[in-house]
């Protein structure tokens, strides 16, 4: 037994060997041949920019040849970035910086290269990345039998190193299988006890891919037995560990983003359709409007309302105990009607502050989160009627520009302080002298609201607060 696994220890070891000498031989050849490849096609660039340059500062024949370099630098550099698909720089004979746009990153290289060509060589250097090279190509510019100045092309040849790297592991691939086939030769020379281990080997990295359902052979005392009944408890843990692990990761997960998406949003998701209904029903309580059509109205409204407060209510509870996000899904919306609708309620609180809201709405249709955006439009006109002074009306207005859908509410008040208006779209920042019942969350929710919308609220401060809501028109 010694002998045999001695016998099968050494020819493997002669293989890993021969296979990493192999390897390592080719990956020199194969290296070898991807730079000589990089090192004719920087010749090719160089010929055909070296051309280029020659008759770009030839054509000028009224200025001297220098300050041609730098007057026509620029465009020499765009001509060949975009031609050539590289990046360049441009030095005089003392090395400044004429133009240029290559990177940071091979300055040192540049820097020793142009050093070289001062002396009128051109110089390819290679810098290798994770997952590709580039070349840096240094020449000197010359006009008149003068050097004049240098160019530091930097391009870089990915697809040709991902070709040598391409065929590298195609090799590897090769010299794997072939590996593979002479170690199955080895094992079905050896005797039993070769067996086990290798079912050993292969239950470990089945159980590294996360497979726990592998059938493990214990019986018996030797080392290999005890070895395999101590992989079963093993993998029995780490098994038991995991489910664990995972069972309790998404009740944390799911606990933290309810409990947050609840506090963020239960004091305002409850007053937009209270709002609504309780104007209504003061309205049919004393009896000011005597139409049945509007009475009608007013109930179904009511009705309406009160049983999505119901539905939100019951959502707000879930998301309270962890066990979901409420996540309404975008549907395109007559932003219109929404608009219309919400000021036509808010305008029965309007009424008790003397104020009127004049509304100047066009159609529209967007793809949006329908409750969201109406808690958004509610906010901000509660705002313009709590905060109006100097003046008796409120407009909302509504346009289309640019492809966006643009919601605008203006009313007269006093400028908003330096220090709250700078900081509007903040969490808890409220004025000193404003609604005591507010916390500071209503306009940090719409701004939140509105990005997630891919739009953006904006305020304009003064005399006359303009607040404007810009909703993108999406199309699919």
């Amino acid at each position: 037994m010694k002998i045999r696994y001695k016998f099968i220890t050494g020819l493997i070891f002669i293989l890993i060997v021969s296979m990493i000498v192999m390897n390592v031989s080719i990956t020199h050849v194969l290296k070898s041949n991807m730079e000589n490849n990089i090192n004719n096609f920087s010749k090719q660039l160089m010929n055909s920019t070296q051309e280029y340059i020659k008759y770009t500062l030839e054509s000028n024949s009224s200025k001297d040849k220098k300050e041609s370099l730098v007057e026509e630098g620029n465009y020499i550099i765009k001509h060949i970035s975009l031609n050539y698909e590289c990046k360049c720089d441009i030095r005089d004979i003392k090395y400044k910086l004429l133009e240029g746009n290559s990177e940071k990153e091979f300055e040192s290289i540049i820097k020793d290269s142009n050093k070289i060509a001062m002396s009128g060589k051109a110089v390819v250097d290679l810098k290798y990345k994770e997952n590709g090279v580039n070349a840096i190509l240094t020449y000197p510019i010359y006009s008149d039998n003068k050097y004049v100045g240098i160019i530091n092309i930097v391009k870089n040849y990915n697809g040709e190193y991902r070709n040598y790297k391409n065929t590298i592991n195609f090799i590897n691939i090769i010299e794997a299988g072939i590996f593979i086939v002479i170690f199955i030769f080895l094992y079905l020379r050896t005797n039993k006890i070769t067996e086990p281990i290798s079912k050993l080997t292969d239950a470990i990295k089945k159980l590294g891919y996360g497979n726990y359902d592998i059938p493990i052979d214990h019986e018996g005392k030797d080392e290999v037995a005890i070895l395999a009944r101590e992989f079963i408890n093993m993998r029995d843990k780490i098994k038991e560990q995991i489910k664990t692990i995972e069972s309790e990761k998404n009740k944390v997960y799911k606990l933290e983003k309810g409990r947050r998406e609840f506090f963020n949003s239960v004091t305002h998701e409850l007053k937009t359709p209270l709002t609504a209904i309780s104007g209504y029903a003061e309205l049919l309580l004393t009896g000011m409007v005597k139409d049945k059509d509007f009475d009608k109205r007013a109930i179904e409204r009511i009705y309406s309302e009160s049983g999505r407060l119901h539905k939100l209510v019951l959502d707000l509870i879930e998301v309270s105990k962890g066990m979901c996000v409420i996540k309404e899904e975008l549907n395109y919306i007559n932003i219109k009607e929404l608009i219309t609708e919400i000021c036509n309620d808010m305008n029965i609180k309007a009424k008790k502050y003397s104020l009127k809201i004049i509304q100047n709405i066009n159609e529209g249709t967007v793809k949006v989160e329908q409750n969201k955006i109406r808690q958004v439009i509610i906010n901000v006109v509660d705002n313009a009627i709590k905060y109006s002074s100097g003046g008796n009306k409120i407009y909302v207005n509504s346009y289309i520009l640019e492809n966006k859908y643009i919601i605008e509410v203006i009313n007269n008040s006093n400028p908003i302080p330096e220090n709250i208006f700078n900081n509007i779209f903040e969490p808890f920042i409220k004025s000193d002298n404003g609604n005591k019942e507010s916390r500071g969350l209503g306009l940090y929710l719409c701004n939140e609201i509105i990005k997630e919308h891919d739009g953006e609220i904006t305020i304009e401060n003064g005399s006359l607060i303009k607040t404007k809501i810009q909703l993108p028109i999406r199309e699919d």
